[in-house]
């Protein structure tokens, strides 16, 4: 038996546009644009991502500028 799309032409034609969208390379024109453009796609997964939050909490304040230190306020 041959299985039946439950798709329209026009959805058919837009899921075969996506796919092959997703099959070509791209080509990028450094190393970090393509480390952007796949930071953007992968998700972080949640446990790296509360250590994450952890630790950049638990960096200290900056420091005050000399000037702040010199005159004291």
């Amino acid at each position: 038996m041959k299985r039946q799309s439950k798709l329209t032409p026009r959805e058919e034609q837009h899921l075969s546009e996506q796919l092959s969208q997703q099959q070509a390379g791209r080509d990028f024109s450094s190393v970090e644009e393509m480390l952007r453009h796949d930071a953007l796609r992968t998700p972080v997964p949640p446990s790296i991502a509360g250590r994450l939050q952890k630790s950049i909490g638990a960096t200290p304040s900056s420091k005050p500028g000399w000037l702040r230190r010199f005159f004291g306020s």
